[in-house]
């Protein structure tokens, strides 16, 4: 395998974590920037307008930064999605007891 096919593996796996990213992203409700503030907590380096552009595919981003976003968005996503959550039978029956 040459440089080329290294080049051409790399930019297609740029634009289909883009993808999956800007889905999950909508689908969550989370915003560029609020998807942004947390990458930038975690340590990502680029900017906030960078960030914005490669989400919606006008510039590839390394895949150090890529994989930093796509962390980001899978805590918020794990906090968005783990409240409210189903009661268990226990739970109710201590909230009856318990008010």
């Amino acid at each position: 395998m040459d440089a080329a096919d290294n080049t051409a593996d790399d930019s297609k796996d740029d634009a289909d974590q883009n993808a999956a990213a800007f889905s999950l992203m909508h689908l969550a409700g989370i915003t560029a920037g609020e998807l942004w503030v947390h990458y930038f907590s975690i340590g990502g380096s680029v900017g906030e307008f960078e960030v914005n552009a490669y989400l919606h595919g006008l510039m590839r981003l390394p895949a150090l930064d890529r994989d930093l976003l796509s962390q980001s968005l899978d805590e918020m996503y794990d906090d968005l999605c783990r409240s409210p959550r189903a009661p268990f039978s226990e739970n109710l029956r201590d909230r009856k007891h318990n008010p």
